[in-house]
């Protein structure tokens, strides 16, 4: 910037110098030229033919040469300052124009202009630009809330074919602990009538058993037309005279329904969903129980051991205590065997009853069976095939056969992938269920089966370990 400065000073300087000397020298050379060209044509001869040739053709005297000469050069030396002035004076206002009026005047103020305009115009344009950005970064992240939105609305609207899973499998747990309750309650008054636990019937002696059980056979299950029954008097019509003269009115079982239910384990046992039956709690037997009860009876220990092997005698005889233990044994063979009849009982026994679970759950599964059965089935009807109170075993079934049984079940499979993953899920733990079921039921065969074996070895064992006794 300071040679910039003392450049300019010096060029304004010299234009000065040059401005003050130009209007004498343009006289003086004004009053040259007019003298020369006066005094030439005072003292030269006009010789028109001549001065044609000597202007056109070179062809000239030397005294009109050299003094075209001494003109042409004192010409020279007077224009050629004149004209380096003009030159200079000429480059000097271009100069001027260019530095002053374009350069300060006009450039530099278009350029800081320009400038500024370019700087408002770029942060104009960057400011365009981060709106372009946030604009996008807003889009962007409203498309992903509305997404996950409608990802969320989607997955956590759980369609009605799960709640029918998870509705109907509320009082799974308690209707299981129910049926083990029942099952350990069974296998307890099978023991005690096995051992004669005081205040049952066999207590005293195997006889008492008998005839207990007879009563209530004459009184509850006999059915007079049974044995070749062919009017009056036959069949077993005196046989189930309840009070045993021949001449009474009451034959068999009061209840019809009732009649052999005591040997009929198909229609007590085997079709049954749900068996009215809670041996927990036995103030008052309904029928069911006591007709189990009986059937229990006469399958497993219809002989029971007998009870005169006493105090006595197991002290004194070392025969009747060996007695006594095989008695023993029979009676957990016997208890094995019964186990399976325990559990499909306790399985089928009437589930949980209280009003905010067993109720609800036994009318959420009574529409399902609805779906599946004929048009103008009643709801009595469906209670009669499910049970008021449905055991363990009828809501496996249900959960695990009878919904799929419905095809609107498979057309709700089209589902969202959520919704599908649940009910694989639910699916597979029912299925967990079942194979639990099966597995204890396997454990109790293999124990069947061990039994068994030992039974038929139990002969042999002790023939050969008489051979080797008298052997020694």
């Amino acid at each position: 910037m300071l040679f910039w400065g003392r450049q300019k000073k010096e060029t304004a300087k010299k234009a000065e110098q040059s401005r003050s000397r130009r209007p004498f020298r343009r006289v003086i050379a004004i009053m040259l030229v007019g003298t020369l060209l006066f005094g030439s044509v005072l003292v030269t001869k006009p010789k028109p033919s001549e001065a044609f040739f000597c202007w056109c053709l070179g062809l000239c005297s030397p005294p009109d040469m050299l003094i075209t000469a001494v003109l042409l050069k004192i010409l020279n030396v007077i224009w050629e300052p004149i004209l380096e002035d003009d030159i200079t004076y000429i480059i000097n206002l271009e100069y001027e124009f260019l530095n002053e009026d374009f350069f300060e005047d006009f450039y530099i103020k278009a350029l800081a202009e320009l400038t500024e305009y370019l700087s408002a115009y770029g942060l104009y344009q960057v400011e365009m630009v981060g709106s372009f950005f946030d604009a996008k970064n807003q889009v962007e992240t409203s498309r992903l809330i509305f997404k996950l939105q409608t990802e969320a609305h989607k997955d956590y609207h759980v369609s009605d074919d799960f709640c029918w899973i998870g509705t109907n499998a509320r009082s799974l747990a308690a209707s299981e602990s129910r049926s083990r309750l029942n099952m350990l309650a069974l296998a307890k008054i099978a023991l005690d009538r096995q051992l004669g636990k005081q205040g049952t019937s066999s207590a005293q002696a195997d006889v008492g058993d008998k005839t207990g059980r007879w009563h209530q056979f004459v009184n509850t299950f006999c059915d007079k037309k049974d044995n070749g029954w062919d009017g009056p008097g036959t069949g077993l019509e005196r046989a189930c005279d309840h009070d045993g003269s021949g001449a009474g009115m009451m034959f068999g079982a009061t209840d019809r329904s009732r009649i052999n239910s005591d040997i009929d384990y198909t229609r007590m046992i085997e079709v049954p969903r749900t068996i009215n039956v809670n041996f927990a709690n036995m103030t008052t037997p309904t029928p069911d129980e006591k007709s189990i009860l009986a059937m229990s009876s006469n399958l497993y220990g219809n002989m029971i051991p007998s009870r005169t092997i006493g105090y006595d005698r197991m002290k004194s005889y070392s025969a009747a205590r060996s007695l006594y233990m095989d008695q023993r044994t029979i009676i957990a063979r016997r208890g094995v065997a019964q186990n399976s009849f325990n559990a499909i009982v306790a399985m089928k026994s009437a589930g949980t009853s209280n009003a905010t679970v067993g109720a609800r759950t036994a009318s959420y599964m009574a529409s399902i069976l609805k779906e599946l059965m004929p048009g103008g089935t009643t709801d009595d009807e469906i209670f009669g095939i499910l049970g008021e109170n449905p055991s363990y075993y009828a809501q496996l079934e249900v959960l695990s056969k009878k919904i799929y049984q419905n095809p609107k079940f498979f057309a709700k499979l089209y589902d969202t992938p959520a919704n599908v993953a649940r009910k694989s899920v639910a699916m597979k733990a029912i299925e967990l269920m079942l194979d639990r079921a099966l597995f204890e039921s396997e454990l109790r065969q293999e124990m069947l089966l061990s039994v068994m074996l030992s039974s038929e070895l139990d002969q042999n064992f002790r023939r050969v370990n008489k051979d080797m006794s008298g052997s020694k």
